[in-house]
């Protein structure tokens, strides 16, 4: 499969990227690992004009301590997030999420950064570009029809990013840079639930870093991931799960779910939970009840939505049980 023809740029400096993206506009295409974007460009899913390679950027890469937060540039490759010492001593949930993704070769070139804002997609919209052509176009090639849920008046396509839940359980937030500036927002306030624009990147803004807080006291948390194959598929449903304090009574606890919706979304606890008296198999009932209420899912090509649903709740006892007896 054939590329098209296409301008490639390599900017040196954010202020740089940002000005040829906000210049360029729906012409122009990021890319750093390129694990996703060149595969939706060789089955013409994805047609840019023109490629801004991020990849000479200098300071994007980076995995650092600055002050109490954990520092993780957006080209971070998935490999170093697994790997890093500075991960692993205090958010290896992230580093689990990040060992997920793909296989070995994916993750080496894949960056934390893409996998953040990876594309919704669904069964009709990856598919070849004369397989699509012989049916009504659907809402992310300009029709007016979803095939994930017949009759939305919206794209329904799933975010299957996996490094998401972990940060969105982790209460991370993200560094947007725009050619006027920047902006630091929770990671939760970055996604739209919308398949056609998933997250809140504005025109010629672009995600440079990851920011984690530091870990509380006896934290601990796990990622669980169900798909098909285990070394290549994205998430059918994908949980987070974090808890600080003891078994006795909980300080914090955050569930994350991707893979089920256009967005990833967080689970809380209702504010009069019983933390004092730990994470009993009461309040994973109703922690588990909850996720299921929660997740609104669409049918799919792979499972029906009743059955994503269902592991949803499947995957989020696992892990409050996992975490109860860490």
């Amino acid at each position: 499969m054939r590329l098209k023809k296409f301008e490639h740029f390599e900017p040196r400096t954010l202020s740089e990227a940002c000005r040829l993206l906000k210049e360029q506009g729906d012409k122009a295409a990021l890319i750093a690992g390129g694990t996703d974007l060149v595969v939706r460009m060789k089955y013409g899913v994805t047609q840019p004009q023109c490629l801004i390679n991020l990849k000479k950027v200098e300071g994007l890469g980076s995995i650092a301590l600055v002050g109490e937060n954990l520092h993780v540039g957006a080209l971070a490759t998935l490999t170093q997030v697994r790997c890093s010492d500075l991960v692993l001593e205090r958010c290896p949930m992230l580093a689990e999420a990040a060992l997920a993704v793909g296989a070995a070769q994916l993750q080496n070139m894949g960056t934390i950064g893409g996998n953040i804002c990876l594309e919704p997609r669904c069964w009709y919209f990856q598919q070849g570009r004369s397989w699509r052509q012989a049916r009504p176009d659907c809402f992310k090639n300009g029709g007016s029809v979803c095939y994930m849920a017949k009759g939305s008046r919206r794209c329904h396509a799933l975010y299957c990013g996996d490094t998401a839940a972990a940060l969105l359980a982790l209460g991370a937030k993200v560094r947007l840079v725009n050619p006027g500036g920047e902006r630091i927002v929770p990671i939760e306030e970055f996604f739209v639930d919308d398949g056609m624009r998933h997250t809140d990147l504005q025109p010629g803004e672009l995600l440079a870093e990851v920011i984690l807080p530091a870990p509380l006291p006896g934290q601990r948390g796990t990622y669980l991931k169900y798909r098909k194959r285990g070394a290549l598929d994205f998430p059918i449903a994908g949980v987070a799960a974090v808890m600080s304090g003891t078994t006795a009574a909980i300080a914090r606890l955050r569930i994350a779910i991707t893979g089920v919706g256009s967005s990833p979304l967080v689970v809380a606890p209702p504010p009069d939970y019983p933390s004092e008296a730990g994470l009993t198999p009461a309040l994973i009932d109703l922690l588990v009840e909850m996720a299921r209420k929660q997740t609104r899912t669409v049918s799919h090509m792979e499972v029906s939505a009743s059955y994503r649903k269902e592991l949803v709740g499947v995957l989020v006892r696992d892990a409050l049980e996992k975490l109860g007896g860490a």
